[in-house]
């Protein structure tokens, strides 16, 4: 397996819910794709005009 084919496979794992490529921890895995999948969902959001996932915190510093 080429290094594009396994970043690819990795990418699957973590964004497409794809089977873990061989030699790394599922649980790493699935931990690190829910973190993929929620800033993806959230700047996907942002852009639709949905509104920000900014936090509160955040929006104090820029003064809104």
């Amino acid at each position: 397996m080429t290094l594009r084919e396994q970043q690819e496979a990795l990418v699957r794992a973590l964004v497409a819910g794809g089977p873990v490529p061989p030699g790394f921890d599922p649980d790493e895995v699935a931990a690190a794709g829910a973190v993929c999948r929620h800033k993806r969902d959230a700047h996907a959001g942002h852009a639709e005009g949905v509104g920000s996932e900014r936090r509160p915190r955040d929006r104090a510093r820029r003064g809104r």
